[in-house]
């Protein structure tokens, strides 16, 4: 393993200086957008387009490309309601949430909480999500780790009468899970074709889960779990959540065996969760648990991926992991990656056939962006031409459109112009 590959730290604990010397990529971290400068047909073939088709108007002929959108303090995430069409939400690991009106950046935030979050290690402000009923509620939900590195999860409110600003007084905690290392603190909150609100718990930290934590269904770290988040805070748990009633699980847990589940997102049109679980030493994983038939379109829970008794697919520690569910995509750290980066299927139509309804997905220190096709066992994979330097999230707005962000500043939609 080269001394560039940063094994199993993931990027908010690394300042961008030192992971661009690790890239092999030449456009630098400083923001630029890092498309190939070839020829439209070429670029188009590459990232995936069809040669031949598409050719009905202008825009379905040009390249798909990474457009910047703007350049943030150390963005980790982007977001909108579902259906918004004008505005964005960047959320900055320190603490503040910005918000995107077309082009523009405000200068006033939407949330401004920097007091209360820390930033050493993997902590900061990591992801947000906006209720179902948001236009109705308000309310949105935001994920950071407070001043004790502890895991936390809080609901605010919208300003009445102001959409481009939160009311930092409505505040109400729904959950806070205790965590003591500075590393694997998980990341994502993303409200499922359910309704009910998915959160992903790293094992605790510390290398290959010494606290055996994620196989062990009596605690949250190294978990996903499901909750419904009640307006006065705290939450309930879902009557349906595959381990309550059971002796010794904890009912929030929704799937387990994770290492640190950092970023993993449904298929808005199908229901599909896919999970990108961050390795260990050597092999980066994505997971994939289909959606049931039905109006209700939600993956069936209880699912066992297998970490720390496995890795990917290698043994890593000894045990038993009961009905590990193995990744549909797995790249080994010698191929120059270090920290998956889960992302979304694309729901663009823009963007066209080659992209549609593919997985798009990255990593930390490889600059790649690549596409799968979602199935059970082996999804195969493939790369395009758009690279991302210090790749630390994707995100999708309320249209669908699919974005990608940058720890050192810049955020792209993924799109044609």
């Amino acid at each position: 393993m080269g001394a560039c590959s940063i094994r199993s730290l993931l990027a908010l604990a690394f300042v961008a200086s030192s992971l661009a010397a690790c890239s092999s990529d030449d456009s630098g971290a400083d923001g630029s957008d890092p498309t190939p400068r070839t020829s439209a047909d070429a670029n188009h073939r590459a990232s995936g387009g069809s040669a031949g088709g598409d050719r009905g108007t202008a825009a379905a002929r040009r390249p798909v490309r990474l457009l910047l959108l703007g350049r943030f303090e150390q963005p980790t995430y982007i977001a909108a309601p579902r259906g918004e069409r004008r505005l964005r939400f960047v959320v900055e690991r320190k603490g503040r949430i910005r918000v995107l009106r077309g082009r523009r950046v405000l200068d006033e935030p939407f949330l401004d909480i920097r007091g209360d979050v820390s930033t050493g290690g993997e902590s900061g402000m990591l992801s947000m999500a906006f209720a179902p009923d948001y236009d109705r509620s308000r309310r949105f939900y935001v994920y950071y780790t407070d001043n004790e590195g502890f895991i936390t999860i809080d609901s605010f409110l919208r300003s009445e009468t102001k959409p481009t600003r939160a009311q930092p007084g409505s505040r109400r905690n729904v959950i806070r899970v205790p965590h003591h290392r500075f590393n694997h603190k998980g990341g994502q909150l993303q409200f499922g074709p359910d309704g009910m609100l998915y959160a992903g718990f790293g094992d605790g930290g510390g290398g290959g889960d010494p606290d055996r934590n994620a196989q062990n269904l009596g605690r949250l770290l190294g978990k996903m779990v499901r909750i419904e988040p009640r307006p006065e805070g705290g939450y309930a748990v879902p009557d349906d959540n595959p381990f309550r009633g059971r002796r010794g699980a904890r009912p929030e847990v929704y799937a387990y065996g994770l290492r640190n589940p950092y970023r993993f997102s449904f298929d808005r049109r199908r229901g599909h969760l896919t999970i990108g679980d961050v390795g260990q030493d050597e092999v980066e994983e994505i997971d994939f648990v289909p959606a049931r038939p039905g109006a209700a379109r939600t993956p069936r829970g209880g699912h066992n991926f297998g970490w720390s008794v496995f890795e990917g697919r290698r043994a890593y520690n000894p045990g038993r992991a009961r009905g590990h569910v193995a990744p549909v995509i797995d790249h080994t750290q010698d191929e120059g990656f270090c920290s998956i980066i889960g992302g979304y299927v694309i729901r663009d139509r823009s963007l066209g056939r080659g992209w549609y309804g593919r997985y798009v997905y990255g990593d930390l220190c490889n600059p790649t962006i690549r596409l799968a096709r979602l199935r059970r066992g082996t999804a195969p994979t493939r790369r395009t031409r758009l690279r991302v330097q210090i790749l630390v999230s994707f995100g999708e707005d309320g249209r669908g459109r699919v974005y990608a962000v940058s720890l050192s500043g810049p955020v792209y939609r993924i799109g044609r112009r």
